[in-house]
């Protein structure tokens, strides 16, 4: 907005109220020079080392933006960006495209004042020298109004630009086509190549974003990393617990049309010693691990029940609240359940097979329902088969 605005305001100030008449010559070095000085400047940094090298306008919107920033965070994302894009090697053209979009903003003020001007004062134009002939002029106008006229901008006739030389003309078609050919000058060889510029240096920027990838090997990412992701976080309790869970109950012994005995093993070790020998009549179910398992051995069970069923349990693992429901959810699907806590004589903390009592007490397993003692356990799954 201020580049427009500048445009702008450059324009009435280089033509005047219109009480004097405008050197047309004069008039288009003041509005496209600098502007042509600077594209030429931008243009040799390329054999500059201009890797790192932007417009000046580029490098002047980057500390505005550090120093007007409202925040401290603003001024270091500005900083971020500058390195991110040096890293990358687009700093020239990431600032290139701020410096050309900013010309070509005061360029199109420059065509707007121009516009504004023309519409609502009277202008003379005249060239004046003291040294050239007015040849020189007639084929400087010429040549400069070829390019523009190929898009509709009209060109001063010969005669007319040898008499401006001499004074205002004040025929209307040749003020129009001065002020024409003004115009045209400046949106053919200011702003047409300001936008191609831009185009391509967004263009270019964009490609060049498309690649950017942060080095996290760098000590200040490992250090952010750290805050951002840590290796561990206290989080407390996600899901409360309910003041009363609510359990599946054991099933009592109860008739079924199936015999004989079954046997289960619940999570045991892999260095045991599995299946133990038992009868010919005892049948004996893989030792179930995961979901997928123990969902295969109720469905086993429900298609042919046994009479009896023995669950062997680790005891030297604690019962989880999902080990215990299984085994309930089982024990409907025999005629009579019974619990064998598994190498309960190698239990190293006594208190261990105390929780699996009371867990299975809590479940409806009295205590004559859970054995220790191995032999026990055995004896029990197969007395009808003996």
């Amino acid at each position: 907005m201020l580049a427009v605005a500048g445009g702008f305001g450059t324009a009435l100030a280089v033509l005047g109220d219109g009480d004097r008449s405008v050197n047309v010559l004069w008039a288009l070095v003041s509005l496209l020079g600098v502007n042509l000085l600077m594209l030429a400047l931008w243009l040799v940094s390329f054999g500059v080392d201009g890797r790192h090298r932007g417009g000046s306008l580029g490098k002047l919107w980057l500390w505005s933006m550090r120093v007007t920033a409202a925040r401290p965070a603003v001024a270091c994302v500005a900083r971020a960006l500058a390195l991110t894009h040096a890293r990358a090697g687009i700093v020239r053209w990431w600032l290139g495209a701020v410096a050309h979009g900013l010309w070509c903003g005061a360029l199109v003020g420059v065509v707007a004042g121009l516009v504004v001007a023309f519409s609502l004062r009277s202008y003379g134009f005249v060239w004046e020298t003291t040294i050239l002939p007015a040849d020189f002029f007639v084929r400087l106008v010429g040549f400069l109004g070829g390019l523009p006229a190929q898009f509709g901008f009209s060109v001063p006739e010969v005669e007319a630009v040898r008499a401006s030389g001499l004074g205002p003309i004040a025929d209307e078609s040749v003020r129009r086509a001065w002020s024409s050919w003004l115009i045209g000058c400046i949106v053919i060889f200011g702003i047409v190549p300001r936008a191609a510029l831009w185009t391509l240096c967004m263009a270019i920027t964009a490609r060049g974003r498309q690649a950017v990838r942060l080095d996290l090997g760098l000590p200040y990412y490992a250090a952010l990393a750290a805050r951002l992701a840590p290796a561990s976080e206290r989080i407390g309790v996600t899901d409360a617990a309910p003041a009363r869970l609510e359990r599946r109950r054991a099933a009592a012994a109860h008739p079924l049309s199936g015999r004989g005995g079954a046997l289960v093993g619940l999570e045991l070790r892999t260095d045991d010693t599995w299946p133990p020998a038992v009868a010919s009549g005892v049948h004996i179910e893989e030792s179930v691990d995961d979901r997928d398992q123990r969902r295969a051995v109720l469905a086993r069970l429900a298609s042919n029940p046994p009479a009896r069923l023995l669950v062997a349990c680790d005891a030297r693992l604690s019962p989880d609240r999902g080990s215990l429901q299984w085994i309930a959810e089982a024990s409907g699907l025999c005629g009579e359940c019974r619990i064998w806590l598994f190498a309960a004589d190698r239990v190293g903390d006594p208190a261990r097979a105390g929780h699996w009592h009371e867990g299975l007490r809590e479940i409806g397993f009295p205590a004559e329902a859970v054995f220790d003692d191995r032999f026990a356990a055995l004896r029990w799954l197969e007395r009808g088969d003996e």
